[in-house]
């Protein structure tokens, strides 16, 4: 053993065992105090589960916060797993097992990890957690999860496979949105559709539009022809004046709203078959389902960057 490490509430302090006697002395008053506490003092060769939740977030691109949960019960709490959003029941199925604790690992910009020990054969499982409602309404299967023996496997794992299904789901998910809403008001009859609710549609566009847009001029998606390429900067230089928010906007920037409204029902349609050109293969993206002419779901009141639970 390299080292001993005492963990509590997910802090961690490792004592080196380099300088023999006064290993020996810190734990001989480590035994002493578990027997006046009446706990168990137990060795083992794997690591610290805080540790590898550290190392699995240190391994990741950008910068991750990790919060370690306890189970006094051994019972992952199911409001937890309900947030679980995985193509298969890996993660989820922890539920019917002891399961000491778990790690969820926060990039800060609206990703989620929860991160779990398998207690029948000890490797690690990460799968995602569902985005916010407040961010983005998704449907369907999530990414697959993880599962790996060591840390440096499962981090190997988030960043070549995990991470990027999960950003190629929530981008199928935004250009869905936006385009039920835009199917919605196109399909509704003259005069018929809510002032509010066109208000919320056109706030979920703004709200999305960033994302799409991004996604669409980041290196490595298909070249787009010169018109193609208009269209995005019509779209970016108007989301400069109009960024999402519209219910909380008054004055001046009204006109920017009425000039983004005027933009988005006028060549909507066109942006969206642009990004798809760009960042999405025919084989990607399910068939678009059926719209009906009902009230849209609630407009997000902020694009969150976390999650309480």
């Amino acid at each position: 053993m390299a080292g001993f490490t005492r963990a509590h509430e997910g802090d961690a302090h490792r004592l080196s065992l380099a300088d023999h006697a006064s290993a020996r002395e810190a734990l001989t008053r480590l035994h002493q105090t578990a027997q006046d506490c009446q706990a168990k003092v137990i060795t083992s060769e794997r690591p610290y589960f805080g540790d590898t939740a550290h190392a699995v977030a240190a391994a990741l691109p950008g910068e991750w916060d990790v919060s370690i949960e306890h189970y006094p019960d051994r019972a992952v709490p199911s409001h937890l797993l309900d947030w679980v959003w995985e193509a298969s029941p890996v993660l989820s199925t922890l539920g019917t097992y002891r399961v000491p604790g778990a790690a969820i690992l926060r990039d800060g910009a609206g990703t989620e990890l929860l991160l779990a020990e398998r207690p029948w054969d000890g490797r690690y499982v990460v799968g995602t957690l569902l985005p916010s409602p407040d961010h983005l309404n998704v449907i369907g299967a999530g990414p697959r999860t993880v599962v790996a023996a060591t840390a440096r496997e499962a981090a190997a794992d988030v960043r070549s496979r995990l991470l990027p299904e999960f950003e190629e789901l929530v981008h199928l998910s935004r250009l869905r949105e936006v385009q039920q809403d835009l199917d919605w008001v196109q399909s509704a009859e003259p005069g018929t559709v809510d002032a509010v609710e066109m208000d919320a549609a056109l706030d979920r566009f703004l709200t999305h539009a960033p994302y799409l847009l991004a996604a669409t001029r980041r290196s490595g998606t298909k070249p787009l022809a010169a018109g193609e390429t208009a269209v995005l900067t019509r779209f970016e230089t108007l989301l400069a004046r109009a960024p999402a928010g519209a219910s909380t906007r008054s004055g001046s920037e009204a006109d920017g709203l009425d000039e983004a409204l005027a933009l988005w029902l006028e060549a909507g349609e066109d942006l969206l078959d642009v990004i798809r050109t760009a960042t999405v293969s025919p084989v990607e993206e399910t068939a678009r389902p059926a719209i009906t002419a009902t009230t849209p779901p609630k407009p997000p009141a902020a694009v969150a960057t976390g999650r309480t639970r």
